[in-house]
């Protein structure tokens, strides 16, 4: 199967005044274009928990990755 799991950000959180955190809409499409899954993500350590839990419960459906910056 040909599924991608994407990320994009969707909005910056400031932390403290110095310090800011993206958040990210991570989710999981279909070879036809449709979602089937997605989760929002706090920083690139979650992007990657959240990612890495797409991948084991989709396993090798899952054929591309692109995270958006």
């Amino acid at each position: 199967m040909n599924w991608t799991i994407i990320s994009k950000v969707v909005d910056v959180a400031e932390i403290s005044p110095t310090d800011t955190q993206n958040e990210y809409i991570v989710y999981v499409k279909n070879e036809t274009g449709q979602n089937i899954d997605g989760a929002l993500a706090y920083g690139k350590t979650d992007r990657t928990k959240v990612t890495k839990q797409f991948i084991s419960k989709y396993g090798s459906r899952i054929d591309k990755i692109e995270h958006e910056e």
